[in-house]
């Protein structure tokens, strides 16, 4: 029986040819942004003496911190997409250089929760937190439904992108 109310549950329908070529056409213009940020980002981790893993790291404690999230090593491992050892070598070099610390596990005396510091040079401000003024720039120009939009269009392909391929907590990846 049909009330002619339309479903609040999500489902998926198939996009017409138009709906595709738009769809791409943003997700074309989404990955130029990427190569522009990956070219910035690589520029960046040239004059920090930092890897884009180490960046990636530090963006991801950063973002956790933001939400009062702790991350361990595992996680950590497992959002970047690498080996225990590995990440052990990644945050030796990170502590060393003063990016994080590894404080003991309110909750595991034998755990470890990995904490950001607070970046205090502008180039690492700019490249971990704080946002380039020129890029700051451009998005004042969006209106206020505008930036709205686009801030939760970004934060659904970030969840998505970061679904691809990845294990849920505890599970080895493939």
């Amino acid at each position: 029986m049909t009330t002619g109310e339309r479903s609040s549950t999500p489902h998926h329908r198939r996009e017409s040819g138009a709906d595709r070529e738009r769809a791409v056409g943003v997700l074309e213009a989404i990955r130029a942004y990427g190569a522009a940020e990956t070219a910035l980002q690589r520029r960046s981790e040239h004059a920090m003496r930092l890897s884009e893993n180490d960046i990636s790291a530090l963006r991801y404690l950063l973002r956790a911190n933001e939400r009062g999230v702790s991350v361990g090593p595992r996680e950590l491992g497992e959002y970047l997409g690498v080996q225990s050892s590995s990440i052990t070598v990644l945050l030796d070099r990170l502590e060393k250089a003063g990016h994080v610390r590894r404080v003991p596990s309110p909750f595991d005396r034998r755990a470890l929760i990995i904490e950001p510091t607070i970046p205090t040079d502008d180039a690492q401000k700019a490249i971990l937190g704080d946002v380039r003024e020129e890029l700051v720039e451009v998005a004042a120009s969006l209106s206020e439904g505008e930036a709205d939009t686009v801030v939760a269009f970004i934060d659904r392909l970030r969840d998505a992108v970061d679904r691809i391929d990845t294990p849920p907590p505890g599970q080895p990846r493939r």
